[in-house]
């Protein structure tokens, strides 16, 4: 599709998108910090504001406006609309227990991955990933999980629409190499992330499939490269990862 080919966009949605974007990411800002961060009058944001105020998205506070309490709400809807989430969370929180790592269930949303439930073991180390956080697939194992189980036409539209962009030097950013990655994923069962995304970790990701092969997400686990060593890996976590899948699918099946 060429940009002659593409819908047009709605100028205003765009703009209370960028406002919520704000808010979401700096907890509570004046008019005047969000007047300046996007380069629109202040007039203009006020409009915004007040509109989103009157849907309830936003509310107002001594110390500027915040996201309204409603996406609880909201956050909860979409949860209880993804059919495995229960079974997902039990395993996720047991795999975080036992391994004393983090464990983490994501799905690919459009294009991107998206990390929708995390649970920390007594060791896990922190992450800069945040629960609804977009990142792109290829540089992490959950998502090079999940893309492995996709038609290949489909992965060719997620490259063409990201590309394969650079986080660390370890990022798979050659088209073929990355192909041949994701048949070694098919091949043994599980995705790695060799530091792929954040230097000092690694991850052993697992994709979770429906009785017709379609992949609904993945778990993961991650950890500091000192402790993910190939042999942990091979002889604990791989069996670990694929039994709560396993349990996932089961469960899945007779719901």
């Amino acid at each position: 599709m060429n940009d002659n080919d593409k819908p047009r966009t709605i100028r205003a949605v765009e703009r209370a998108s960028r406002i919520i974007e704000e808010l979401e990411n700096e907890g509570a800002m004046t008019l005047s910090e969000i007047s300046n961060d996007l380069d629109i009058s202040k007039s203009t944001v006020h409009t915004y504001l007040y509109t989103l105020s009157q849907e309830g998205l936003i509310t107002k506070h001594n110390d500027g406006y915040r996201l309204s309490l409603r996406y609880l709400s909201l956050s909860e809807r979409v949860k209880n609309r993804i059919g495995i989430y229960d079974f997902v969370t039990q395993e996720v929180d047991e795999l975080a227990e036992k391994t004393k790592e983090r464990a983490q269930f994501a799905m690919l949303e459009d294009d991107s991955v998206i990390y929708i439930y995390r649970s920390k073991g007594e060791n896990a180390i922190p992450t800069t990933l945040s629960i609804g956080q977009y990142v792109y697939p290829h540089s992490v194992a959950s998502g090079k999980a999940i893309l492995a189980y996709l038609p290949d036409h489909r992965v060719d539209e997620i490259i063409d629409k990201h590309g394969l962009p650079k986080q660390t030097e370890n990022t798979i950013t050659d088209r073929k190499t990355f192909k041949q990655n994701l048949d070694t994923v098919r091949e043994r069962g599980y995705a790695m992330g060799n530091e792929e995304r954040l230097r000092g970790v690694r991850c052993i990701a697992t994709p979770i499939r429906n009785d017709t092969g379609r992949v609904l997400g993945s778990i993961s686990i991650s950890g500091p490269v000192r402790r993910m060593s190939d042999d942990r890996i091979e002889n604990e976590l791989r069996d670990q990862l694929l039994q709560s899948t396993n349990v996932i699918e089961v469960n899945a099946k007779l719901s």
